[in-house]
Order: C-alpha cells, then sequence, then structure tokens
C-alpha cells in the first residue's frame, strides 16, 4: 500500500514536469492550431457572456483581452500547468501565447478551467505584449480576480484593476486553484 502511494506521487510529480517540460520547448505552432484556437476563444468568450451579467460592459472598456479557452492542471505534490492563449483584443492582428506554471505546495489532483485575462489600462496592455520574453503573472503585475455570483452577477469590487482574471469552468478535482506564478510566452505561427 506504501508503494503503491509512493509510486503514484512519483508518478504525479513526472507527469507535472513533463507537461511544464514540454511547454517550454513548444515555441511555435501551425496556423491550422491558430485557427482551432481562435475558434475555441471565440466560444469561450460567447459562454463567459451570456453567462455572466455584465461582462459585455467589461469588456467593451478593456485595452486588451487574453482568452485561455482550456488550462489543463495536473500534479501530486509538485504540479504543472499548461494552455494556450490568445489576446483578442489590443493589438492589431491576434498575438498568441503559451501558459504554463510548475507549482510546488498542497496540489493534487488533475483538472482544466478557462481563464480571460482583462487588461484594463494601457499600461498593462504594452506590458504584457512588449518584446519577446516571458510574462509572469504575480512578477510581472498584479492581477485581481473578478468573482461571479451564482445568479451570474459579476462581484464589481476589482473590475476597475489595471489586469483582472475570470476563472471558470472548472473540469476535474484538483486541491488547488491558484494563477500566481503563471507565465506567458508569444508563440510564433508557423
Amino acid at each position: 500500500m506504501f508503494n503503491k502511494k509512493i509510486s503514484t506521487a512519483i508518478t504525479g510529480s513526472l507527469f507535472a514536469i513533463g507537461l511544464t517540460l514540454s511547454s517550454q520547448a513548444m515555441a511555435a505552432f501551425t496556423a491550422q492550431e491558430a485557427a482551432e484556437l481562435d475558434a475555441e476563444a471565440a466560444a469561450t468568450l460567447q459562454s463567459f457572456l451570456t453567462s455572466a451579467k455584465g461582462a459585455d460592459g467589461v469588456f467593451a472598456n478593456a485595452k486588451g483581452i487574453l482568452v485561455c479557452p482550456k488550462i489543463r492542471k495536473a500534479g501530486l505534490g509538485v504540479g504543472a500547468e499548461r494552455g494556450k492563449c490568445v489576446l483578442t483584443k489590443g493589438f492589431d492582428g491576434k498575438l498568441y501565447y503559451l501558459s504554463s506554471g510548475l507549482k510546488a505546495g498542497a496540489i493534487i489532483g488533475a483538472s482544466s478551467h478557462s481563464m480571460i485575462l482583462v487588461l484594463n489600462s494601457d499600461e498593462a496592455l504594452a506590458k504584457f505584449t512588449s518584446g519577446k520574453r516571458e510574462w509572469e503573472l504575480g512578477v510581472d503585475a498584479s492581477v485581481a480576480v473578478a468573482k461571479v455570483g451564482a445568479g451570474g452577477d459579476l462581484d464589481t469590487t476589482n473590475l476597475k484593476k489595471d489586469i483582472v482574471s475570470f476563472m471558470f469552468g472548472e473540469k476535474g478535482l484538483i486541491a488547488d486553484v491558484t494563477f500566481e506564478g503563471s507565465r506567458f510566452k508569444k508563440l510564433d505561427v508557423k
């Protein structure tokens, strides 16, 4: 029994590390993958607009909107997350990003969720889109988490911050749903 628990912990940790390392090695993706991500992002935005009352006003005033249709997270003690995102507003054309993160601590399980980052200031948008280096939540900028109530109403407390995060559509079971330390690296479309 003890050996089975150790084996499960090692397998989960290796999966998490492998997921993170493979995401770091992936620096480009195809035009077909970009088109699929665009369609997924449009569906994610529409779903969120339908379910969250007042989101259309938040999005209308945003300087930039980053949509991550599916971020997968898994781990046991050591965890990793990974997903592709697209900046749908705030840039001529579109910018694509790979979101990844390696986390340690009280993490157990596997899940996926959607995330939308709303960039409310020109400064936040400029910092996010400038250069080729990775951009990290909690290091390059602090992020306010917006809450959606049971009736679909948005909690307006944090909506005016420079960067606001909406996380929704959780599937699976994991004992950690943080975004601090998540990194975003620009993807080149080939």
